[in-house]
C-alpha cells in the first residue's frame, strides 16, 4: 500500500473526501434523529409542566403526565445516542470505501475495521471515571455530543486503520484487530485527557463554542444581536450542534430583565430603558424554525423543491415548527456547503435589521415577555408582546421575505440535479 490514495483529488484526500462521507452518513441515520426529534418535540410543548400545550390545555389535572414526559425524555435520548453512534461508524466507514487503494474484496473488511476502529475511539473518549461506590463506567453520549464530534471521530477511526495499514501492512486478521484496539484506545485515551486538562469537561467542542455567547457584552443591541446570529449560523453550518439543539432563549439575559421589570411596573410596553436586544430582535424574529430561519428554507423547498426535498420538508414539518431543526440538517446537505452559506446568514441578518427599524421608529413594541418550552416558532414575538396581533403579521412577514431570500438558491439547487438527472439518461 502506498500514498497514491492521498494524492488522488489532491494532498488532503480524507478532508476532501470527509464532506461527502458525512453527508451520507447523515442521510442515513436521518430517520433515527427524526424520531428522537418527534419524541423531544412532544415532551417539550406538550408533558414538561413548564411546555407551551400544557400550560394552554392546563393538564396541571393529569398527573400522570410527568411518567410520559420522563419517558419521552429518555427516547429521545436514546435515539440521540444512537443516532450519534450510528453517525460516527458511517463516516468511518464511508470514509474508507472512497479510498483507491482499498478495493476489491478487502474493501469489505476495511469498512468493518475502520469502523471498529470509529467506536472505540468513540467509547475511550467517552469514559469516565466515576465515584468508587458506582465504580468506572461510560458518561455515554445523552445526545449532548455534537455532530461535528461524532464525523470527526470517524474520520479519525479511518484514518487510524489507513495509517495501520500503510506503516505495518498486515495481513493477518488478528494481528491487525490487536493493533487497531491498541491505536484506537491510545488516541482516544490522549483526546479524553486532553479535553479534561483544558476545561475539566467531555466533550471539546461543546464546550468551547458554548463560550461564544454576546449576550454579556456591552455591544449595542443590533450589533450584538446580528453578532450572535452570525455566530449561531457558522456553528449550525460546520455541525457544532447537538442533535437536540433548540434555539436559544435569549429572555432571562441582563437587558430584557431591566425591560421585563419596567413593563411590569408600569404595565405597558412603551418607552422601555433597552428596546433592541437579542431578545427583542434576535430571539423574537431571527429564529423561525431554529438557527438561520430554516422554516422559511424547508416551506420553499415544500413549494418548490424537488420531490425529494419536498418529501424531507413534509417530514420535519412539525419539527421544524417548533424549533427543532435537526432532521433538516441530516437531510439536506447544509453541513459546509458553501453554496448555501450565503442565504443562511443573510436571512436571519435581514429580519435582525428590518425588526431593529420596525422597533426604533416604535412601529411595534419589543417583544420582552417570556414565552413557556415549545411554543410554535411564529407565536414567540406575539406571545412576547402579549399578544399584539401587529407583531404577528410582522413575524409573517418576516417570513416571506425570508423565503424570498432562499428561493433563488433552492432553485439552483433543482436545476443541478434536473441537469444531472438528464446527464445520466444520455
Amino acid at each position: 500500500m502506498n500514498l497514491d490514495s492521498f494524492k488522488s483529488g489532491g494532498k488532503l484526500f480524507f478532508l476532501k473526501q470527509w464532506r461527502q462521507s458525512s453527508w451520507q452518513s447523515l442521510q442515513l441515520g436521518a430517520p433515527l434523529l427524526l424520531l428522537g426529534l418527534f419524541f423531544e418535540g412532544f415532551n417539550e410543548s406538550f408533558l414538561r409542566p413548564d411546555s407551551f400545550f400544557y400550560q394552554i390545555l392546563d393538564l396541571r389535572k393529569w398527573n400522570w403526565l410527568i411518567e410520559f414526559s420522563k419517558a419521552a425524555a429518555a427516547l429521545s435520548q436514546i435515539c440521540f445516542s444512537s443516532f450519534l453512534l450510528l453517525l460516527c461508524v458511517a463516516t468511518a466507514a464511508f470514509q474508507i470505501r472512497q479510498c483507491p487503494t482499498i478495493a476489491g474484496s478487502n474493501n469489505h473488511s476495511a469498512r468493518l475495521q475502520s469502523s471498529l476502529a470509529a467506536v472505540l475511539l468513540l467509547l475511550t473518549i467517552s469514559y469516565s471515571q466515576r465515584v468508587f461506590s458506582s465504580g468506572a463506567g461510560l458518561n455515554w453520549l445523552g445526545g449532548r455530543a455534537t455532530f461535528l464530534e461524532a464525523m470527526l471521530v470517524g474520520l479519525l477511526g479511518a484514518g487510524t486503520y489507513y495509517g495501520l495499514q500503510y506503516w505495518f501492512r498486515q495481513r493477518n486478521w488478528t494481528l491487525q484487530l490487536w493493533q487497531l484496539t491498541l491505536a484506537s484506545l491510545l488516541e482516544g485515551g490522549l483526546i479524553r485527557e486532553l479535553n479534561h486538562f483544558i476545561q475539566h469537561g467531555h466533550w471539546f467542542i461543546t464546550g468551547s463554542l458554548s463560550q461564544l455567547n454576546l449576550s454579556t457584552t456591552h455591544l449595542p443591541g443590533v450589533v450584538a444581536a446580528s453578532g450572535q446570529s452570525i455566530i449561531n449560523t457558522c456553528q449550525f453550518w460546520v455541525g457544532a450542534v447537538s442533535p437536540g439543539n433548540i434555539a436559544a432563549d435569549f429572555s432571562d439575559d441582563a437587558i430584557n430583565s431591566v425591560n421585563l421589570a419596567a413593563a411590569l411596573t408600569k404595565n405597558s410596553l412603551k418607552d422601555l430603558p433597552e428596546p433592541l436586544n437579542l431578545h427583542s430582535l434576535l430571539g423574537s424574529y431571527a429564529l423561525l424554525g431554529g438557527t438561520s430561519q430554516l422554516l422559511a428554507l424547508l416551506l420553499v423547498m415544500l413549494l418548490v423543491g424537488s420531490h425529494q426535498q419536498q418529501k424531507l420538508s413534509r417530514l420535519n414539518l412539525i419539527p421544524v415548527f417548533f424549533n427543532l431543526n435537526g432532521g433538516l440538517f441530516a437531510g439536506v446537505p447544509l453541513f459546509f456547503n458553501w453554496q448555501l452559506l450565503m442565504p443562511l446568514i443573510l436571512a436571519p441578518l435581514v429580519s435582525i435589521w428590518l425588526a431593529a427599524a420596525a422597533l426604533a421608529l416604535k412601529l411595534l413594541p419589543p417583544a420582552v415577555y417570556p414565552t413557556p418550552n415549545g411554543t410554535p416558532t411564529l407565536l414567540n414575538a406575539f406571545l412576547g408582546t402579549a399578544g399584539k396581533w401587529q407583531v404577528l403579521a410582522f413575524t409573517i412577514m418576516i417570513l416571506l421575505l425570508s423565503m424570498l431570500i432562499y428561493y433563488p438558491f433552492v432553485n439552483s439547487s433543482c436545476n443541478r440535479e434536473i441537469s444531472k438527472e438528464a446527464a445520466r439518461l444520455v
